[in-house]
């Protein structure tokens, strides 16, 4: 697999109440990892990107992107503010382009509900590549974002080379919304009661950034398959106006809002012609292991690497070896750990 860099400028310069609860955990997951900078070694440093700018979508949105490493292959990774801080070491591999989807991080705040759906996710993706002159790249979509990238591959296999879908939302509605783990309300319904003491404790609950902190450190438990992981999660970016919790969960609201009401992407998986890998863990609360299961059985070249005991921020909290397999998948080799689901029936 050989892709296309960037321009040479870019290097320098069940039922309708479990869905409404799977959209609010959805909601809530931009919030809880979209302010936090996921802790490497030294815990909270950032790499600095060797570009970076902005490209301006047809109807007027910036959208900041970053990129890291000139090495390989280029892949591109909608969600930069969620996954730069840890993908960012695969620099070496490959020539990553991390973005911001609009109204997050640094690119523009979208106060339309109707100019935040999937569809325009679609757009921008396709706005990064052809605004950076990538011919063909490689993708990583994270949690929706990962349907984003499966159904961009799907509707664009001469652009996409390679996938990796780490902790994805399920292709279809009816696995995402019969997903309901017990365990996941228990720590929700904590979360929820250490934030009220927390808030009820605050000298000024009108401080953003205090109050970001506040319920990143209520509701860390819920993304984590071990608690205990939370303090390997760095909050350094509730400064981002974009990043309080209020506007996230709104914003994250009407893109989920924006899905069919019985979404069913089960035809598109099977047109996907790129090689994908599906990573997930098994005590993810926020989106089904099912769903993941289901995306490596769909796609015609899929494996998936199922990880015991982490929740949806698998790597963070397994990062020895997420970090590792996509360094091998994005040099075009499949990790020896993941396992191929598909069979001749499906």
């Amino acid at each position: 697999m050989r892709t296309a860099h960037p321009r040479t400028f870019c290097r320098r310069s069940v039922m309708r109440r479990c869905r409404t609860l799977a959209v609010r955990a959805l909601t809530a997951l931009g919030v809880v990892i979209g302010c936090c900078a996921l802790g490497s070694e030294p815990l909270g440093a950032q790499m600095t990107p060797d570009s970076s700018g902005y490209i301006t979508t047809a109807d007027g949105v910036r959208l900041y992107y970053a990129i890291h490493g000139t090495a390989g292959d280029t892949v591109i990774v909608p969600g930069g503010m969620l996954l730069a801080h840890e993908l960012a070491a695969l620099r070496d591999n490959a020539t990553f382009v991390f973005y911001d989807p609009r109204g997050r991080g640094r690119s523009d705040w979208v106060a339309d509900p109707k100019r935040l759906t999937i569809a325009h996710e679609l757009r921008d993706l396709e706005a990064i590549r052809s605004g950076l002159g990538i011919s063909r790249a490689g993708l990583v979509g994270f949690s929706y974002l990962g349907l984003v990238a499966a159904l961009y591959a799907a509707e664009n296999p001469a652009r996409v080379a390679r996938v990796a879908l780490v902790a994805p939302l399920a292709p279809n509605e009816q696995t995402s919304s019969r997903y309901a783990p017990a365990d996941g309300k228990v720590r929700a319904d904590s979360a929820a009661a250490r934030l009220a003491r927390a808030r009820a404790a605050a000298a000024d609950t009108a401080d953003a950034t205090a109050e970001c902190r506040r319920w990143h450190q209520a509701f860390l438990p819920v993304y984590l398959g071990d608690p205990a992981a939370a303090s390997q999660v760095a909050l350094d970016l509730c400064s981002s106006e974009n990043e309080t919790p209020t506007r996230m969960q709104w914003r994250n609201a009407q893109v989920m809002r924006s899905l069919p009401r019985r979404w069913d992407y089960s035809k598109q998986a099977t047109t996907i012609q790129a090689p994908t890998l599906v990573i997930q863990g098994d005590k993810d609360f926020i989106v089904s292991p099912d769903g993941a299961r289901r995306w490596a059985e769909l796609v015609p070249n899929a494996r998936l690497i199922m990880l015991s005991g982490a929740g949806h921020l698998a790597f963070v909290e397994r990062r020895d070896r997420v970090i590792p397999a996509l360094a091998r998948f994005f040099r075009g080799d499949w990790p020896p750990e993941a396992m191929q689901l598909r069979t001749s029936r499906q």
